[in-house]
């Protein structure tokens, strides 16, 4: 088995991972840093970010758009030094040139993410900087020199060590084993748990929906009361509910105990719903109840939301009671969906959970525990919103860490 000896080890060639590495090898010149990546190459993640475009960070990136225990106060902290445009001026001076939608997310001009990758690895190549890819790590322990990194056929010897290790989902289908490796340090971990992702709900109407799309207010119900919405478009999948307005509800939902509320007219008044309805009713009272929704959904839709309200879209409209009428409006403004526990990390985005922030100094990203130890990105108890707010953060908290080592 080799043994090496270097200045630092990053284990995780991620975004917040090879960051780190290119900042602390700018510092330390003479020093050896190498990069541990389990894949057959380092940015694998990065490469399926939004939807293969990179949303590398979004310009309004605030402690508003995070969550975790004590996550708020950490990327205040962060932010100060380190928000979205210390990121971008790293990245204009690598090259990158990139666009500003309207939202405020920001892209590369390329719109594609191989090119953020690129100049990250085009710099990691100047700096000399060692990537050790399909590093199977058996152990790490501290040692008198550091930190001992023992891989199936290699033994670092690393005076520090940083973990970024991402979360559970470590890029587009695979799920990754990191929680083992904080756990064999001692470090204290909240409980992991998908984010990002598809919502599973019950629903026997679901089948008939799937690969239908809806603009509609999105609202998360706890103990009967809307605790978080969003608007934007509803994808139906057989067994639960997706699109970014879903993404954004997804932590909390995925626990289970819990209901999504769906608002197919946002803009309308129940009152006006109703009007609206009755009108469509009466002026086509012959036709079957299947027509009512025409041109006003998707008609697969429509025929869910007359199940869903005990009508048969073979009903003749005049048919219809006032009853059966003030069911339909209350589906369309708020169909109710239960949520169910979601533990599929594989269509996760991102991870809820991770190292405790009170095991790291948040000037820093250094553990309190050991000396020589970092932890940053997704290995940590801090998940961001849909919309480059999780990329920012593993960027940033690379810098900090990087700048420090």
């Amino acid at each position: 088995m080799k043994k090496q000896q270097v200045y630092a080890a990053v284990i995780g060639g991620g975004a917040s991972g090879m960051m780190c590495a290119i900042r602390a090898a700018e510092r330390h010149h003479d020093q050896k840093i190498v990069i541990l990546e389990k894949s057959d190459r380092v940015g694998k993640k990065l490469l399926v970010t939004g939807n293969g475009r990179c949303n590398l960070t979004h310009i309004g990136a605030g402690a508003e758009s995070y969550h975790g225990d004590g996550s708020q106060q950490l990327i205040n902290i962060l932010f100060e030094k380190y928000g979205a445009d210390s990121v971008l001026r790293f990245f204009r001076m690598l090259g990158l040139l990139t666009h500003t939608d309207s939202e405020g997310r920001v892209y590369p001009l390329s719109n594609q993410a191989n090119s953020v990758l690129d100049v990250l690895r085009r710099r990691m190549a100047q700096l000399h900087i060692d990537e050790l890819c399909n590093a199977d790590i058996q152990s790490i322990q501290k040692a008198a020199e550091g930190y001992e990194i023992v891989t199936t056929d290699t033994r670092l010897i690393a005076k520090k060590l940083v973990i970024a290790s991402g979360g559970k989902a470590d890029y587009a289908g695979r799920e990754s084993g990191s929680r083992e490796l904080m756990r064999s340090l001692g470090l204290n971990m909240s409980k992991l748990s998908p984010s990002l992702s598809p919502v599973s709900v019950k629903s026997d109407l679901l089948r008939s929906l799937k690969g239908v799309r809806a603009l509609a207010q999105v609202s998360l119900i706890k103990n009967g009361k809307a605790v978080k919405a969003e608007r934007g478009e509803v994808q139906f999948a057989e067994n639960a509910l997706s699109g970014i307005c879903v993404f954004n509800l997804s932590r909390e939902a995925n626990v289970g105990g819990c209901e999504i509320s769906l608002d197919l007219l946002p803009d309308f008044t129940e009152e006006q719903i109703n009007k609206e309805i009755t009108k469509r009713i009466s002026e086509n009272q012959n036709a079957p109840a299947s027509e009512i929704f025409t041109g006003m959904f998707h008609k697969n839709l429509g025929l869910a939301l007359l199940k869903a309200s005990g009508i048969k879209p073979s009903t003749i409209c005049k048919e219809i009671s006032d009853k059966e009428i003030k069911a339909l409006c209350r589906h369309v403004c708020d169909w109710r969906f239960p949520c169910t526990e979601n533990r599929d990390f594989k269509k996760a985005q991102v991870t809820a959970g991770g190292v405790r922030l009170s095991e790291i100094d948040p000037y820093t990203f250094e553990s309190k525990r050991h000396k020589g130890l970092y932890i940053i990105g997704e290995a940590l108890d801090v998940d961001g919103d849909c919309g480059g707010y999780n990329l920012q953060f593993a960027f940033a908290s690379g810098m900090c860490a990087g700048d420090r080592l």
